[in-house]
């Protein structure tokens, strides 16, 4: 390779790693609005495509401009996945109150039917 193509090639992989860092914190983003509308299954599909995709961005080394950058978005990315997860734990918890709810409920038409006999 000759010298005059080292820095174009060098701002096209820096072109190249943004775009597909751009594309990890869109999924970030989607996930967290997936998740305060409680789209479960597109949080799922999100989720793992957000995980490949974060798989292959680390697979080669960095820009070393993007490292900073990267550095402050990981910690968004941590933040974003907490509230994430205790918004899933909420949810969780008040699916079990209501099927416990509708539980009792059951339990109860089910005494008054057997009482009726």
């Amino acid at each position: 390779m000759s010298p005059p193509d080292q820095p174009h090639d060098q701002n096209q992989e820096r072109a190249r790693q943004v775009a597909a860092w751009q594309e990890i914190m869109s999924h970030s983003d989607q996930l967290l609005q997936r998740a305060k509308r409680q789209d479960w299954e597109k949080l799922d599909y999100l989720h793992e495509s957000r995980e490949q995709l974060l798989d292959q961005f680390f697979r080669e080394a960095l820009v070393e401009d993007l490292i900073p950058i990267v550095q402050r978005d990981i910690k968004i990315i941590r933040e974003q996945d907490r509230t994430i997860v205790a918004m899933v734990k909420e949810n969780r918890d008040q699916l079990g109150a209501e099927s416990k709810r509708l539980q009792l409920m059951k339990n109860r038409v089910k005494e008054y039917l057997s009482a009726d006999k």
